[in-house]
């Protein structure tokens, strides 16, 4: 009996023992589950987070890339810009020598230097006439400025200042205009700076009165009173119409020369002036060689060179034009 019920108790343990067994199995089951599960949670969020972490990052670097990309872009265009800028102030620079040797030798030249008196100033008696033909923009200067051994004599001068500029293609037309009226001018007909038919024909320039023409009046208005050289433009060349595009424009370089037997009248103010030494620049030529389009192309940028015109009013109020010289097409 007692062995039989030790068995029973011993069953009973054993059941005991079983579930206690089973009931030690299942408990840490159940726990492992409830932290797997919050383990896998957290597996979850914690990519998603570290990967919008790693996105924000990202375009925090991209942004700063790209601003850092876009300084260093303007950085460069600032310099490309004022590189350009000198490239045109050496061109300038250049046209001062063949301008202030053509002035050189109005003083000298007896011939050159009584030109002022035999045109005299516009309207009064006993100077040369306007051009019926011209709207009062062009003297008849006939009988003058086409004197042949004068005009000999100032070819061979203006021609061996025009070899030594080296200037080639851009420097295309010295003049001498006394009291302001274009009087001589070398070459008359340019064919040497230009290549595939293409001219400068300058023959309309003759006689042209820069006071008068109200196209060009308010330019040598300026001219007059200074004391170095002043550059307009570019311009459009009226003496030319069936000229090449190309040739149109120009930079216009006069220089006032000082004559103490001359006189030139502007607003009522009389200046000591025998008129003006000029040089003609071709635009085209000089924006060419200055390689402004490669150097920018080159650099993967864009540019627009403008000129501001400022001009007086009848009522006297200033007004500014902006006008596109040049740009990337």
């Amino acid at each position: 009996m007692l062995k039989l019920r030790k068995r029973r108790i011993n069953s009973q343990e054993e059941e005991k023992s079983i579930v206690v067994v089973g009931a030690g199995v299942t408990a840490p089951n159940s726990r492992r589950w409830i932290s797997v599960t919050k383990k896998k949670t957290s597996i979850l969020v914690l990519p998603v987070l570290v990967c919008l972490l790693l996105l924000a990052a990202g375009l925090v670097v991209a942004f700063t890339l790209e601003r850092s990309h876009r300084k260093s872009k303007q950085s460069e265009a600032l310099v490309l810009a004022e590189d350009t800028g000198q490239l045109f102030s050496k061109l300038l620079d250049q046209a001062l020598l063949p301008v202030f040797s053509l002035a050189q030798f109005v003083t000298e030249i007896v011939e050159f230097a009584e030109l002022p008196q035999k045109i005299g100033p516009a309207f009064e008696e006993g100077s040369l006439p306007f051009r019926t033909d011209k709207n009062g923009t062009h003297r008849n200067v006939t009988g003058v400025c086409d004197d042949e051994s004068m005009l000999k004599r100032f070819n061979k001068i203006a021609s061996g200042i025009k070899r030594n500029a080296k200037m080639e293609g851009i420097l295309v037309n010295l003049q001498l205009a006394p009291q302001a009226v274009v009087c001589m001018l070398y070459p008359k007909n340019n064919t040497e700076d230009f290549s595939d038919g293409i001219f400068l024909d300058s023959t309309g320039a003759v006689g042209h009165d820069l006071l008068t023409d109200p196209a060009r009046s308010f330019i040598a208005e300026q001219t007059v009173p200074s004391d170095d050289l002043v550059i307009a433009g570019p311009l459009t060349l009226t003496q030319c119409a069936d000229c090449a595009p190309t040739v149109q424009k120009a930079l216009i370089a006069r220089l006032p020369i000082y004559s103490e037997s001359d006189i030139i009248t502007v607003n009522g103010v009389d200046y000591p002036r025998w008129g003006f030494a000029v040089a003609i620049i071709s635009w085209d030529a000089a924006v060419h060689q200055s390689g402004v389009y490669n150097t920018f192309e080159d650099a993967g940028l864009e540019f627009q060179l403008t000129r501001t015109d400022v001009r007086v009013d009848d009522d006297g109020r200033l007004s500014e034009n902006v006008v596109v010289l040049a740009n990337t097409t």
